[in-house]
């Protein structure tokens, strides 16, 4: 063989060697906006406004009533399907919690609880 097929070929696998590893820790998954979340619409959550006795009473009692934090204070209550966040006494907003999917697991990080090894490629 001369020396620029030599030459090619190891180039080519230096190249290999540098690409594998992002593509084997990167993966794109692409899901369309109107799709992200069609069960959103099928949970029953608590309105905008309704005091805690109210959602208490329409839902029961939450699974973890987290404490308030900040001015004005702000809550949140977990239950099996959704959050509810709370300003004082009052229903602001709440959320659908996401669905696992079959063989599939949900790990929700905030970068608070991550270091920077953990950002670091594997």
């Amino acid at each position: 063989m001369s020396k620029v097929i030599v030459k090619k070929l190891l180039l080519s696998f230096a190249l290999i060697g540098f690409t594998t590893p992002a593509l084997v820790l990167a993966e794109d998954i692409k899901i369309p906006v109107g799709a992200q979340a069609s069960e959103t619409y099928e949970v029953t959550r608590p309105e905008t406004g309704a005091t805690k006795a109210h959602v208490k009473s329409q839902f029961g009692n939450p699974i973890k009533e987290n404490a308030s934090k900040g001015n004005p204070p702000i809550s949140n209550w977990e239950y099996a399907e959704f959050i509810v966040y709370f300003e004082n006494n009052h229903v602001i907003h709440s959320v659908v919690k996401p669905k696992l999917h079959e063989g599939k697991e949900i790990i929700l990080e905030t970068i608070d609880d991550m270091s920077e090894d953990d950002l670091k490629p594997q």
